[in-house]
């Protein structure tokens, strides 16, 4: 080890064990300086507060005196603001008119590639609206209320009706509603019976 170092070390050695001999006399302190700030703190709050009543009125004075001022202020400024637009107003009409051609020249070199899209673009849209037409179509065909009724002599009856009291027969019969998968239906007014056929197996009639 050199001297340097050995010197650096002892160095570092006297500083830790200054740090620590301070330590507990740090420790003191800020242990009987607490209570002082504190008290400090109480002693200093009504003065605060007593310096914040008396500075309201100042504060509320200077800006009363400081409005009039400042509505002067606007007041000069105004017509200097007007004055400026005039001035701008020629420069600002002049600047649309040299604009003005330069604009309808864009517009009318956009055109034709304008045109171009909406040409590429209608067979598509023509088709989304194909599309839309035909889906609409199709829910109005499912959500139509339709009923179909047959009348006979002195009957009329309501294919609905046929097809729900075929299902409550069924299972009145000790069949489950969850094992009928097809149902075939025969209306016969001149035997005033309707014959049914279930899964292709169960048979039997109602009568009107």
């Amino acid at each position: 080890m050199s001297a340097t170092d050995d010197a650096m070390k002892k160095i570092s050695e006297t500083i830790e064990d200054v740090k620590k001999k301070a330590e507990p006399v740090i420790d003191e302190a800020k242990k009987k300086a607490g209570p002082v700030i504190e008290e400090a703190k109480k002693k200093a709050g009504p003065v605060i507060e007593e310096a914040k009543k008396k500075a309201g009125p100042v504060i509320e004075e200077a800006k009363k005196k400081a409005g009039p001022a400042i509505d002067e202020a606007k007041k000069k400024a105004a017509p200097v603001i007007e004055e400026a637009k005039k001035k701008a107003g020629p420069a600002i009409d002049e600047a649309k008119k040299k604009a003005a051609p330069v604009i309808e020249n864009a517009k009318k070199k956009a055109g034709p590639a304008v045109d171009e899209v909406k040409k590429r673009t209608k067979p598509a849209a023509d088709a989304v609206k194909k599309t839309a037409g035909k889906a609409a179509d199709k829910v109005a065909e499912v959500t139509a209320k339709s009923e179909v009724f047959i009348q006979y002599g002195d009957y009329e009856i309501k294919t609905d009706d046929m097809v729900r009291r075929v299902r409550e027969a069924y299972i009145a019969e000790g069949h489950k509603a969850s094992d009928i998968r097809e149902v075939q239906i025969y209306i016969k007014p001149s035997d005033r019976c309707t014959y049914y056929v279930i899964n292709h197996h169960d048979t039997g009639k109602i009568e009107f």
